[in-house]
């Protein structure tokens, strides 16, 4: 069972960095975007730090980033690591966590089947809402590489490499990081500041189609299922247009 113990707990880190990290980021998502500060300061994964959970029972739920400067091509950061909330939500327990440094700061909330029940709070539901009007449509076509690739990246959870691991947290075959989904669907763009919601699986081989509002909202979807809802704000006045019109 979930470790409740582990909420306040803080630890600290120095992570490094090279062009060479971001190359790889962008290899893995199609394309350079402010969401590389994601994997950098969450290293290893959203999944670590979560004592006494059965990792097959654990789902990436939702991730926020704040990018307070650029990162440097090369650098080293402090990063603060703080469990700072478990959720009772009925079927599962929320725990979400954040990593904070001089160059962004970074919150994940992970869900956990079978871990609620305990009598906690809620907590709060972000609300995350597409324009009426219609969006501009790109499409990015995963390969089945494409788990492995991003786990180049540091994230180790055998979720997205282990087929038996897979199987027993009810998947068909292993799925592809929720935050490879991300990182394609805001590829390219500039921002300061993301909120994102994971919706459903993608599997290695999916086509994605990736909606896009100009003013900041985004959703993606494998096939007829939406696999990803969320919103960024930019970091230039004529970020809005730049974000609309750039696709591919």
């Amino acid at each position: 069972m979930l470790n409740h113990d582990i909420l306040g707990v803080v630890e600290r880190q120095v992570r490094t960095w090279s062009a060479g990290d971001a190359e790889v980021y962008a290899a893995a998502t199609g394309g350079h975007s402010p969401a590389f500060a994601i994997p950098l300061l969450q290293h290893g994964g959203p999944q670590l730090g979560l004592t006494g959970a059965d990792m097959t029972q654990v789902l990436h739920a939702e991730q926020s980033l704040w990018v307070h400067r650029r990162l440097p091509a090369d650098g080293a950061a402090v990063v603060t690591k703080t469990v700072t909330g478990i959720y009772d939500k009925g079927s599962g327990a929320l725990v979400v966590s954040t990593w904070e440094s001089e160059y962004a700061s970074t919150r994940s909330s992970c869900f956990i089947k079978g871990e609620g029940g305990f009598g906690g709070d809620r907590g709060e539901t972000r609300a995350f809402e597409v324009p009426d009007e219609e969006p501009d449509v790109s499409f990015f076509q995963t390969s089945a590489s494409q788990a492995l690739r991003y786990s180049e990246t540091g994230d180790v959870n055998p979720m997205h490499s282990d087929p038996a691991f897979a199987r027993r947290a009810g998947f068909e075959r292993p799925i592809l990081h929720g935050l490879c989904t991300l990182g394609i669907t805001v590829r390219g763009k500039d921002f300061t500041e993301l909120h994102a919601r994971f919706t459903a699986p993608v599997f290695p081989g999916d086509e994605l189609r990736i909606e896009h509002w100009p003013t900041g909202e985004f959703r993606t979807f494998a096939g007829d299922r939406q696999v990803l809802v969320g919103s960024v704000r930019f970091s230039e006045v004529d970020g809005r247009r730049k974000f609309g019109r750039s696709g591919a």
